[in-house]
């Protein structure tokens, strides 16, 4: 007798026990799907900016920058979607953090002059300008969009 209830035991353990863990493993299926890698959100993010959905593109950006605090790239981007937007002071900010984590950031630089002029500050303007010259000798597109910005900015001040 003593042996059938070790064996019922043993055999109900079995049984709940496997139920259990099936339970718990189809749980983990479809319905909770693996969080989005940073580099999706990142592309789909740029594309989304590039095409002027402003707030997705932020939303997608914070979602990079939770997984990777310092991509210098996605605070640019970050930036670049305030400024569009035309909240200075956001924009600002992701600015200096994509040029604290990367001095020599030349999106960042070219971008922050744009916000510059927006705000009416030709100096730091070409103070980044100065510094794309520094970095780029032989000319890069940072450093031709900026001097257009520029130039438009004088032509439409003068």
């Amino acid at each position: 007798m003593r042996r059938t209830t070790v064996l019922l035991t043993i055999l109900f353990a079995a049984v709940f026990g496997a139920t259990a863990i099936v339970s718990d493993a189809s749980a983990m299926g479809s319905s909770n799907p693996p969080p989005r890698s940073a580099k999706k959100d990142f592309e789909n993010g740029k594309r989304a900016i590039y095409e002027a959905r402003y707030d997705a593109g932020i939303r997608l950006m914070a979602e990079v920058l939770k997984a990777q605090p310092d991509n210098a790239d996605a605070h640019n981007y970050m930036g670049f979607a305030h400024r569009k937007k035309g909240d200075l002071k956001r924009a600002a900010r992701s600015y200096r953090i994509a040029l604290r984590i990367d001095a020599n950031h030349k999106g960042a630089l070219e971008y922050q002059g744009e916000m510059f002029l927006k705000m009416n500050d030709l100096e730091s303007a070409r103070a980044n300008l100065a510094r794309l010259v520094r970095l780029c000798p032989s000319g890069c597109k940072e450093r031709a969009e900026l001097e257009r910005a520029i130039n438009d900015f004088l032509a439409t001040r003068g």
